[in-house]
């Protein structure tokens, strides 16, 4: 067994290329440790990231040890990561680790996050971003206090990034007054963050807000999700006269990747999703559909005419 795991940590480390589709020993060697599920070998792993004095061989067996744990569905081995934020010193050991706790399960509650807490204040960027990463993967109230109380005090304005995404995973509506400061930065990306942040808090709540930010143009992608998510037919005009103003002019297929890291859709597509579901109750949007279907069809970018052509023979 422990050859087993010996041999594999080696080719995880191994950079060499192979011959068939220019693949390296370590990048076959991972995906082989992702599927792994023997529980027997985490014990083993405990005691070779403990003896072991070559980095590069505990960064790989740290790997191998998460992947076990998402596939065995034991937290304990969070335990042991987070105990090994406290013994290893190297800068790029301690981020690789919290890399490695961002994407296993979730860390429990009970747990102690002293680790990652004390490493937000790391002068390292690396250790101080990827244990903000990192403490999105717990439901401790004390997370949020925790990042309301760095924001306050913190200038870099990556850091107020990580931070802003930090709270869109743990915010409640303590953080509310912060998130609407947080609307007035000048990092367009820390804006997007925090209004996506408010209206998950606030959902149909801020439906008016939403609709005056779409009429004023301020974070418009934003505010038409917001609007799909939650507001109801008094949206209507806004959600139409955005639509209108989209296609006024052709857009480029570049576009389309911009507009779709969140969730698939470009803001057209989220405002004739939204209209779509008041189709039979106001006979204004069957004009409007009739409109981008005549009028428009060849503003449309490739998935929108896909939308489009699919949706319009549900029209009553």
């Amino acid at each position: 067994m422990i050859d087993y795991l010996n041999n594999l940590i080696a080719r995880i480390c191994d950079r060499s290329e192979q011959l068939h589709n220019g693949q390296t020993t370590g990048w076959q060697a991972l995906r082989e440790a992702e599927q792994l599920a023997n529980h027997a070998y985490i014990p083993l792993l405990y005691q070779y990231i403990e003896q072991e004095s070559d980095k590069e061989k505990r960064r790989a067996a740290g790997y191998i040890i998460t992947q076990l744990s998402r596939n065995t569905n034991d937290t304990e081995v969070i335990r042991f990561l987070l105990d090994r934020l406290r013994t290893e010193q190297d800068a790029d050991m301690q981020t690789a680790i919290q890399q490695d706790l961002e994407r296993g399960l979730p860390i429990p509650g009970y747990m102690n996050l002293d680790p990652l807490f004390n490493n937000t204040l790391s002068n390292n960027n690396n250790v101080r971003r990827s244990a903000l990463l990192a403490l999105r993967q717990t439901s401790n109230p004390a997370v949020e206090d925790w990042a309301l109380s760095l924001l306050k005090r913190t200038v870099n304005e990556y850091d107020v990034y990580y931070l802003a995404l930090l709270l869109n995973k743990v915010s409640t509506r303590k953080s509310l007054p912060a998130l609407r400061r947080l609307l007035e930065y000048h990092r367009q990306d820390v804006k997007s963050l925090a209004f996506a942040t408010i209206a998950d808090i606030e959902k149909e709540k801020e439906s008016l807000f939403y609709t005056r930010c779409l009429l004023r143009g301020q974070l418009k992608f934003e505010a038409m999700e917001a609007i799909y998510k939650y507001a109801d037919e008094n949206a209507i005009q806004a959600v139409t006269t955005r639509i209108m103003e989209l296609l006024s002019k052709r857009r480029s297929d570049t576009r389309m990747t911009i507009e779709t890291v969140k969730n698939g859709f470009t803001d057209l597509m989220l405002g004739m999703e939204f209209l779509f579901r008041f189709r039979t109750a106001k006979a204004d949007i069957k004009k409007t559909f009739s409109w981008i279907k005549e009028k428009k069809a060849d503003y449309l970018l490739p998935e929108e005419q896909e939308w489009v052509r699919r949706h319009m023979v549900e029209f009553p």
